[in-house]
């Protein structure tokens, strides 16, 4: 690849997988939603480890996590697949952003 693509630009090969969907917590602070979620203390436990050994809060791991899926979905109904390769030679596309 001869240059790095802007974290918005959903025709190159790698996406960010927050910013690609909008999903980033940057901006005007009184546009956000709140929800709330419930869950498991096994999920909740999962998320609090997952944040920590990212150095995210947990707020982005979920945001991160919603850009994954995001992917996901988009690549499935395109006819593609998701799995995790040992070489990075081997991607058509790649996620970035974590």
């Amino acid at each position: 690849m001869d240059s790095e693509p802007s974290k918005g630009d959903l025709m190159s090969d790698r996406r960010e997988a927050i910013g690609a969907v909008g999903l980033s917590n940057r901006g005007d602070q009184n546009a956000n939603v709140v929800k709330t979620l419930e869950m498991s203390p096994e999920a909740d436990e999962f998320l609090s480890d997952l944040a920590q050994r990212s150095g995210l809060n947990e707020g982005n791991v979920l945001r991160l996590a919603l850009g994954m899926f995001k992917v996901a979905i988009d690549a499935k109904q395109s006819g593609k697949h998701l799995g995790v390769a040992e070489n990075s030679d081997v991607l058509e596309t790649e996620i970035i952003g974590f």
